[in-house]
């Protein structure tokens, strides 16, 4: 299993947001997760990444134990995911991010980076963009820019919260 969820609650005061969930995600599926507004999927996301803690349960990535290990320590295990408002650093360039993304998720060399973060810039359609500055950036190419930021962190497990929301059918 890449990912196991057991029993895995979260509340904010007398508000429980994830009540004992229990999942496992065998490596190489997919697995979508549905509900309405405010149903806890993004809250879900921020449990297994490490941007909030459990309350009660046990969240386990490759077989190991990474309910209080923090974020930055499950980006670099290999846990990416993009969020439901795309959050580029808006003041660099569209390769300037992927390279952020890539020094902190994974480190190694630069150049392996850069030829990385290339060749994802052209499979997300950024290639042309890479030198636009974040913050100029359509809302399409945010969301690709969020899914390619991911993508740069090497990750075994991807966690798209809502890529494609906001967006037309036709961007779809």
């Amino acid at each position: 299993m890449i990912l196991r969820l057991e029993n895995v609650s979260k509340s904010f005061g007398a508000l429980k947001v994830a009540d004992s969930v229990t999942v496992s995600v065998p490596r190489g599926e997919a697995l979508g997760i549905i509900g309405p507004n405010g149903a806890g999927k993004s809250t879900l996301f921020n449990l297994i990444t490490g941007n909030l803690f459990a309350n009660e349960g046990r969240i386990e990535f490759l077989g190991r134990d990474v309910t209080r290990a923090p974020a930055m320590e499950r980006v670099r295990m290999g846990v990416g995911r993009s969020f439901q408002i795309p959050q580029p650093f808006e003041g660099l360039t569209v390769f300037e991010n992927l390279l952020t993304a890539a020094a902190f998720g994974r480190g190694g060399r630069e150049a392996e980076m850069v030829e990385d973060c290339a060749g994802i810039l052209e499979a997300t359609e950024l290639l042309r963009k890479a030198n636009f500055v974040a913050g100029s950036l359509s809302l399409l190419d945010r969301k690709r820019l969020e899914l390619a930021r991911a993508l740069a962190t090497g990750p075994e497990l991807l966690l798209l919260d809502e890529i494609a929301g906001g967006l037309t059918e036709g961007e779809c």
